[in-house]
């Protein structure tokens, strides 16, 4: 599942696997600590997301978007007009303008190894340099937004910029 695996110079290991949500490579990157079974039963759950809940994380994506634009403007004169033109009959349509680079994976404890989690880091199309984090742990959306070094099992985040929960909510 995970192809070219290999241990950086930090200490890391770092491979790709194929995304068959979005649709590319992306790349994997853990502690060696932790074990490969363990990364790879994850990229599966990611992988096989339940519908429900792949649309909420759509949902987020939204949120993020449409919170940028009222935000920023002028600096989304440029971005594509049909973000959201499909959104309403197929909400997994905004992941076309979200390129996830990596899939990270912090140390835990043996007992949380069976908890299932994402930390997908990349770029956006409205965001620019300010990227993308989706974060959840088991079934449970934790943080979408900019990008940040979240730590799935030390998710202290600013909220201000957390659009995994409804508007109502921030």
């Amino acid at each position: 599942m995970i192809k070219n695996l290999y241990e950086d110079d930090l200490g890391y290991m770092v491979g790709t696997f194929y995304s068959d949500i979005l649709g590319y490579d992306i790349e994997v990157r853990y502690d060696k600590e932790l074990s490969q079974k363990y990364v790879e039963k994850n990229i599966y759950y990611f992988n096989n997301l339940e519908q429900e809940f792949l649309v909420s994380i759509c949902d987020a994506l939204r949120r993020y978007y449409e919170n940028y634009e009222k935000l920023y403007p002028d600096l989304c004169e440029d971005l594509p007009t049909d973000i959201l033109n499909d959104f309403e009959e197929n909400p997994t349509s905004i992941l076309r303008y979200v390129k996830i680079g990596v899939y990270r994976f912090h140390k835990c404890s043996k007992e949380d190894e069976e908890i299932p989690v994402i930390n997908l880091g990349g770029d956006c199309e409205w965001a620019g340099d300010a990227g993308i984090t989706i974060a959840a742990k088991n079934s449970q959306l934790l943080y979408v937004g900019r990008w940040d070094n979240f730590n799935i099992w030390n998710s202290g985040t600013n909220r201000i910029f957390n659009y995994a929960m409804p508007q109502s909510n921030l």
